[in-house]
Order: C-alpha cells, then structure tokens, then sequence
C-alpha cells in the first residue's frame, strides 16, 4: 500500500512540475530610465539653458564626461508579454544653451509654449497638518511613560 501511494505521489509531482512551462505566468512589466512625454519634450526649445532642460525633461540618464555639452534621455518599457518599447533624445548644448536634438521622440515647433511660462514663480500652497485627539491607549501610553513627541519617535 505504502508503494503505491508513493507511486501515487511521484506521478503527481512529474506531472505537475512537467506541465508548469505551460501554464502562463504573470510577469511585470519593467520600465527604465526617463520616462519621456510629449507634452514635457514639446516644452524645449532652442536656446533654453541647462537648468530649464533639466526641470522639464528631469536628470539626463546618461551625462557623459567626455562629451559635457550632450545630454542623452532614454526611457525602455519591456512588457510582460514580450513587447518592447524604447524612446530617446539627446539634447545639444552650445554655451550653456540648447541648440539641437535627435531621437525618437522630438520636439513639434508648432506647439510653442510661451517663453513667459518659465519666467513666472510657482506659489504652492500646503494645507495644514490636524492633529488628531490621541485615543485612549496613547493617552496612557503619555500618562506613564512620557510626551506625545516621544510616542511618535517610537513609529
């Protein structure tokens, strides 16, 4: 009895991990780098300095020190079905100032943003923080062993 229930069990155990490569996994999908929108790349234009490139498009990927004055942004979607997805710009710089790009994704001349956008201050409001009554076990918690302040440092 005891041979056939191993048998039993063996048989199983082939059948299962031997059928496995056909039952479908999920898999993620994986994005690398900068991703790249065409409203933010629309937003460049020539003559932009460094600092305004850097705000809209974010920290190049590549900044090569041989070659300071060139930029490279690339943004890799590999789904989890197998598809693949790649973007890129390289942007030039001639004295600190944007004079071209290249890649797949370009900027479109005839959405020009107005120059003034970048001129104006940003005002960011902060709502403020409420407090919430500590309930009843904070409060003993306080009562016996301290502050508020050193509660929240024990979080």
């Amino acid at each position: 009895m005891k041979k056939i229930l191993i048998l039993i069990i063996n048989i199983t155990f082939l059948v299962v991990t031997g059928c496995s490569r056909f039952i479908p996994a999920y898999k993620i999908d994986v994005q690398q780098g900068n991703i790249l929108l065409k409203e933010d790349v629309d937003q460049i234009r020539p003559g932009m300095d460094q600092k305004k490139v850097s705000y809209i498009l974010g920290t190049p990927a590549i900044k090569d020190p041989f070659h300071p004055h060139r930029w490279d942004y690339i943004y890799t979607l590999k789904k989890g079905n197998g598809k693949y997805e790649e973007k890129n710009i390289t942007v030039y710089f001639e004295k600190n100032k944007l004079v071209r790009t290249e890649g797949s994704v370009r900027p479109d001349p005839t959405t020009a943003k107005s120059p003034d956008k970048y001129k104006k201050s940003a005002v960011m409001t902060v709502n403020p923080v409420i407090r919430e009554k500590p309930g009843w076990l904070k409060r003993i918690w306080i009562s016996f062993f301290g502050s508020e302040e050193d509660l929240e440092s024990l979080d």
